[in-house]
């Protein structure tokens, strides 16, 4: 029997890539020289895709190698690709389908300890108390500060006559308004008396303001005559029996006259508050 010559066999077709438009596109066997061989294909730069999906040259050149170690991630790849892809009009999914054998997805999975409850291991890092001493530092001042505006006790008792040395009283300028002493501008604080007439006991006392400075004065039955936030250029003048005890804020812009005298307010003063009794 004579054998028949053995006929050749068809070539398997080769499954490539078509673009949305059904035409072929020049297959490769990795996804970056696939992307690579559709953009010459379609005569585009890399500078061209680069200006289209606002990737650099160099990711993209990154890609086309299959360099994918010195990109970010496996999740960020995909999306290059995907965006790639779709600008070269090619299919995504089989593209991504060989990124996937090439480079399975291996995104790194952080799992937290559970907490035993026992203590976290110190490291060898010597921590900082820095801040936490700043902080300490700041709220012992606020509370200091608020302890001796409310709450101060005592303070000084000065004499009119002898522990008060004679100094020039300066005079506001002549656009000064004088406020009713007997006004409390303050919702809630205790209305000062009106000042009464001056009897055989009575002294006088004489504030100027160059700052705005809440004052508060209280007669020698601890009755308070005179409490309100004065505005700066203005003068208040209280009357009553002293001893007075005295509480006034931003002291370093007030000016105090008894008896017509000049008194001192700075070594009354702390944290910007003088407290002092003047007999």
């Amino acid at each position: 029997m004579q054998e028949l010559p053995e006929q050749p066999q068809p070539a398997s077709a080769e499954i490539g890539l078509f673009d949305l438009f059904g035409m072929p596109i020049p297959s490769g066997d990795s996804p970056g020289r696939r992307l690579r061989e559709a953009r010459e294909a379609l005569g585009l730069s890399i500078a061209d895709v680069a200006s289209s999906i606002k990737f650099s040259q160099r990711q993209i050149e990154t890609v086309e190698r299959d360099d994918f170690d010195k990109l970010p991630g496996v999740t960020f790849v995909r999306g290059f690709i995907r965006s790639y892809a779709k600008l070269l009009q090619l299919e995504v999914q089989p593209i991504l389908a060989m990124l996937d054998q090439q480079k399975p997805q291996t995104d790194t999975v952080i799992h937290l300890p559970q907490d035993t409850g026992a203590a976290l291991p110190q490291s060898g890092e010597q921590r900082s108390y820095l801040p936490y001493l700043a902080l300490a530092v700041a709220l012992l001042t606020i509370i200091v500060a608020l302890a001796t505006y409310f709450d101060w006790p005592g303070g000084a008792r000065i004499s009119g006559a002898k522990n008060v040395a004679a100094v020039p009283l300066v005079h506001p300028p002549q656009t000064q308004v004088e406020q009713p002493a007997a006004t409390s501008s303050e919702p809630g604080q205790p209305a000062p008396a009106k000042t009464q007439p001056l009897g055989p006991d009575a002294r006088q006392l004489i504030f100027v303001f160059d700052d705005k400075s809440w004052v508060e004065v209280r007669d020698a039955t601890k009755r308070v005559i005179f409490a309100q936030i004065n505005e700066p250029g203005t003068r208040q003048v209280v009357n009553g029996k002293p001893p007075f005890e005295l509480v006034i804020g931003n002291a370093s812009h007030v000016q105090l006259q008894f008896e017509d005298q000049q008194i001192d307010l700075r070594p009354h003063t702390k944290v910007e508050v003088a407290r002092l009794t003047v007999e």
